[in-house]
């Protein structure tokens, strides 16, 4: 577990309790890297208990979640704020979008919570991520909708907690801390190791900067159907798909640098 970066990532949370729940998870576990991506600050902020703020410093919303996350102050603290989901998984070697897939037929790869560590043994070389040092993150949705199309997009592969069909969908705070139960590994602590090492492979920022470039290339093409369709997530799930490595990747740059 050392050896490994592991973010776990809340899109667009609206509920302070389920906060506080993924940081008590994410301590009993040994995971200290969360991250909300455009967090909601909700009208309940106005009912706090302003006593138990007052003179301490700290902002009524931080308080709060400080109460449902007992145990876990140093994660809360330390939670950083993103604007965007392409910000907060710009360093990742492999970003995994959970999901429990009512009425949705996902179009990449589904592994099953309690296959998680067979897959990790595949894709993480050493203990490692595949970038020989990149980590990876886990995304959660909100607890209203969930990940998006566009969420999921950014992600190599989808991640589902099996439940009864009557009552598919789980607590946010219950997700984290099974999906963080399967990561710290119900063994030894620690997580799998592949036997043979394997090359490094871009993060996600690196990634994201090559899509970037590919489209601008074809919105440059001549011939090209101009009728607004934008092309970047079907670029994107190619390009995660195809599991390039970091070489294979610069081979594409250089690519595209003499197209342009």
């Amino acid at each position: 577990m050392e050896n490994i970066s592991i973010k776990i990532i809340l899109a667009r949370p609206r509920n302070p309790d389920n906060i506080g729940a993924a940081a008590r998870a994410m301590a009993n576990f040994g995971l200290g890297e969360l991250i909300l991506v455009a967090p909601h600050i909700p009208t309940w902020r106005e009912t706090a208990e302003t006593a138990a703020t007052a003179g301490s410093g700290e902002p009524v919303w931080l308080m709060e979640r400080a109460r449902a996350a007992v145990g876990a102050a140093d994660v809360i603290k330390s939670a950083r704020i993103c604007a965007t989901l392409a910000e907060a998984a710009a360093d990742c070697g492999l970003l995994l979008g959970t999901s429990a897939l009512q009425r949705r037929t996902p179009d990449r790869d589904v592994v099953l919570l309690r296959d998680l560590q067979g897959y990790l043994s595949e894709r993480l070389p050493n203990g490692r991520g595949e970038g020989g040092g990149a980590g990876i993150g886990v995304l959660f949705g909100s607890e209203r909708t969930g990940l998006s199309n566009e969420d999921l997009s950014h992600c190599h592969v989808v991640l589902n907690i099996p439940t009864r069909e009557n009552q598919p969908s789980i607590n946010l705070g219950q997700a984290v801390a099974l999906v963080c139960y399967e990561l710290a590994g119900r063994s030894s602590g620690a997580l799998p190791r592949a036997v043979r090492p394997k090359a490094p492979v871009p993060t996600m920022g690196e990634l994201d900067r090559v899509v970037s470039e590919i489209c601008a290339v074809l919105a440059g093409a001549e011939g090209l159907d101009k009728g607004g369709k934008n092309y970047t997530a079907e670029i994107r799930r190619a390009l995660l798909d195809a599991r390039l490595t970091k070489g294979a990747m610069g081979v594409l740059k250089t690519l595209l640098r003499r197209l342009r």
